[in-house]
């Protein structure tokens, strides 16, 4: 069995070398210049891809700690243009951001901006820093955003480090969940150095700071956010972030919940949605999701292409790969099993380092009909060494091919996403770097935030598929996209509203076809269940779906009442 598998990795490694997929860092050219400035040293990175100005390229906005938030327009040439002061983004004080999602809450047709922060200034003249508001900005469709966040209803203070949308009661109007991670932070004493985010461990974690309480907001009509986070049935944890997906294929939206230092606290948590009743089951225990670790980050999606989604979580160390075996059944980690579970990795200059996992994104780079695994990863800032991101290739069993991928990358890497910035069929990578808490010990120099552009040389083919919703939520956060190819072959896609470390992917569904040409049919289920289909589909094309609007055939009676307002 052993030589087996040794000869399928030789003719594997010989294969890949004669056809390398390469990925040429484009930062510079593309006019990108970021580096998350760090707060004392570990929280934040985060990074959004939505098309504010709806003109059909994907734009970016950037979460920088202590540093200036950027909001990058995509020019549509290669190019990209920090437009954060025209468009009214820039803060009076100092806010210490973290992670950043997107949605379009009141349903308006623009996607509005959600972004996490641990702390502000009290004033402007005062150094010393408080716990903060998380920040709304709503988009005014005119290239400008006006900040709405407790007109909104989120007026809670907290130290928050990612967030997320989606719609758990299928009314159209996309729910809000926040991940929060301590109750409160000293910051007066931390200033005096009594306190320090750089040094956190799990016995000081233990000793001195109370977890966070985790909020969910459900959206009232796009006018207002109304707090239900008593529906979440768990207990507080560290919590590093969460998705809303479809675990069961029961055509609703659960909640899968990751929280750091959950060896010795609260560990991973998964909530099952309980539609139409507007509840949650804590099934954590059941379905073996209730992992604890020290968990960063999660990415989303059908490895193995048996139309269940699968999950991998970040950690220090090997995460866990836990893949779904069907409905009413338990996970099952993977991860040694597939290859993924590699404890340490060649470092800078050779050095074996440890791997330190953040942002985790599920993307066939290369179009052969599966997903690969990318994770962005970095080192616990301040500390010094360097540890690479890493890309594993899905060839039923996953291959570590990051050294000749060129997304070899050194930096303190945090947050990650996937999308085709240049539309051009496949998928580009980008990767928030933290700065480095003292940057003299930082061997090597500073690397700044990265944009891989990905220059497959494959010729396989490729289907984007992008739904407007109007019913559903304006992109249809949470729906799967399924498509059936010859020989039986399905696919399936999950509309992503934030995961990866405090950061969230493209909305555009993508699909590597292989040799085929044609997609024999898509079928698409809305949150809440509705379903419509396409057939005898073109491939290497973006494909707009635009939901179908039922219209109901009311009785005589019916349109008495509705004429005269009588309920």
């Amino acid at each position: 069995m052993r030589f087996f598998f040794f000869l399928s990795f030789f003719i594997f490694s010989v294969l890949h070398a004669q056809n390398q997929t390469k990925f040429t860092d484009v930062t510079d050219e593309a006019g990108i210049d970021h580096i998350f400035d760090v707060y004392q040293g570990l929280f934040g990175g985060g990074v959004a891809v939505f098309d504010y100005n709806n003109d059909g390229y994907e734009d970016l906005f950037l979460t920088s700690g202590q540093g200036k938030d950027i909001l990058y327009r995509n020019n549509g040439d290669g190019n990209f243009s920090d437009v954060t002061q025209e468009a009214g983004l820039v803060q009076d004080l100092l806010t210490v951001t973290t992670g950043v999602s997107t949605a379009d809450i009141n349903k308006d047709g623009f996607i509005d901006i959600f972004i996490t922060t641990i702390a502000a200034q009290k004033e402007k003249s005062s150094k010393i820093k408080t716990l903060s508001n998380n920040l709304l900005y709503l988009n005014t469709g005119k290239g400008t955003f006006v900040e709405k966040t407790e007109e909104y209803g989120i007026k809670d203070k907290n130290f928050s480090t990612s967030c997320s949308f989606g719609d758990i009661n299928a009314d159209g109007y996309p729910d809000l969940f926040v991940a929060n991670y301590f109750k409160e932070f000293y910051f007066e004493q931390a200033l005096f150095g009594t306190h320090n985010l750089a040094i956190l461990n799990h016995y000081s974690i233990n000793e001195e700071y109370e977890p966070g309480n985790d909020e969910l907001y459900l959206n009232m009509g796009g006018k207002s956010f109304k707090n239900v986070s008593n529906f979440l049935k768990c207990n507080p944890g560290y919590g590093f972030g969460a998705v809303f997906t479809d675990v069961d294929n029961d055509n609703d939206l659960d909640i899968y919940l990751v929280n750091d230092f959950g060896e010795n606290n609260e560990p991973n948590q998964i909530l099952i949605n309980q539609y139409p009743k507007l509840d949650f089951k804590n099934k954590s225990k059941e379905l073996k999701l209730n992992v604890g670790l020290k968990s960063m980050g999660v990415g989303v999606g059908d490895y193995n292409n048996d139309s269940y989604l699968d999950y991998h979580v970040t950690n220090i160390f090997a995460g866990p790969f836990m893949v779904n075996r069907g409905k009413n059944k338990s996970f099952v980690n993977l991860a040694p099993n597939i290859g993924t579970g590699i404890n340490k990795i060649e470092g800078y200059k050779d050095s074996k380092q440890v791997i330190i996992g953040w942002g985790s994104l599920f993307v066939d780079y290369d179009h052969d009909q599966d997903l690969d695994l990318f994770n962005s990863n970095g080192p616990i800032n301040p500390m010094t060494n360097r540890i690479p991101n890493i890309l594993f290739e899905n060839k039923g069993r996953f291959f570590d091919v990051c050294r000749d991928s060129g997304l070899m990358d050194f930096g303190i890497g945090r947050g990650s996403v996937h999308f085709d910035y240049d539309n051009d069929g496949d998928q580009d990578i980008f990767v928030v770097n933290q700065k480095p808490v003292y940057d003299m010990t930082y061997r090597g120099g500073i690397v700044k935030s990265k944009l891989y552009r990905n220059d497959n040389s494959n010729d396989l083919n490729w289907l984007k598929v992008k739904l407007n919703g109007k019913n559903a939520t304006t992109r249809g956060l949470g729906s799967r996209v399924k498509i059936f190819l010859k020989d039986n072959l399905q696919m399936v896609r999950e509309v992503d509203g934030g995961s990866s470390h405090a950061s969230q992917n493209t909305s555009i569904v993508h699909f590597g076809l292989g040799e085929n040409t044609k997609i024999d049919s898509l079928s698409i289920t809305w949150p809440g269940g509705k379903t419509q289909s396409l057939t005898n589909i073109a491939a290497n094309q973006l494909l707009e779906v635009d939901e179908i609007v039922e219209i109901k055939d009311y009785s005589l009676w019916d349109r008495f009442l509705k004429y005269f307002n009588i309920d």
